[in-house]
């Protein structure tokens, strides 16, 4: 939520940040729920594989979080068993289970900011991982690596650094409780 709080200290990965971003019955970006507010330069509704592809400058708001890819693909298990149909332009689709993000990601809350070239979120795990030229902000305090794998219901984040390291900057005085 608000990918879950972003997953404490380090992300949300966020990000996907994505993003980022679901909850057991619906899609979400953000803790606060409400209404989401999509847009793109394509929408498509891929009905026999249950899956809607936003192209072109993708943008997802919803309350304080907002994820911005150059495609997202939102992909869904089916109906559920009992379900009532639903009037929504997915939701004859049924639940979400999962979300991609690709292609120049950000995801933003007011607790961080994330940036990768792609982001996955696993409704069935609710694990988000980010990849490529990951970069997790918070404050004054940066994190960067090759992978960021957020456990978000655990809190628990992995940064990885790929053939390389991860690289970390952390400012005492921007923690709580601290002053300059």
């Amino acid at each position: 939520m608000a990918l879950r709080k972003a997953a404490g200290a380090a992300l949300c990965l966020g990000v996907l940040g994505a993003a980022l971003m679901a909850a057991p019955a619906s899609a979400q970006i953000s803790s606060e729920g409400g209404p989401i507010y999509i847009n793109s330069a394509r929408t498509e509704s891929l009905e026999a594989e249950r899956k809607v592809l936003l192209v072109g400058n993708v943008d997802i708001q919803q309350g304080t979080a907002r994820l911005r890819a150059d495609q997202v693909t939102i992909k869904f298990t089916g109906k559920t068993a009992g379900a009532p149909a639903s009037s929504s332009i997915a939701g004859g689709f049924g639940q979400v289970e999962n979300i991609v993000a690709e292609g120049n990601v950000y995801y933003v809350t007011p607790e961080l900011k994330a940036k990768s070239e792609r982001g996955v979120y696993e409704l069935a795990t609710d694990t988000i991982t980010m990849t490529g030229k990951v970069a997790l902000m918070r404050d004054r305090d940066v994190a960067e690596g090759a992978t960021l794998r957020m456990e978000v219901k655990n809190r628990r984040t992995t940064l990885e650094g790929g053939n390389g390291r991860t690289r970390m900057v952390i400012d005492p005085s921007s923690q709580p409780g601290q002053t300059p």
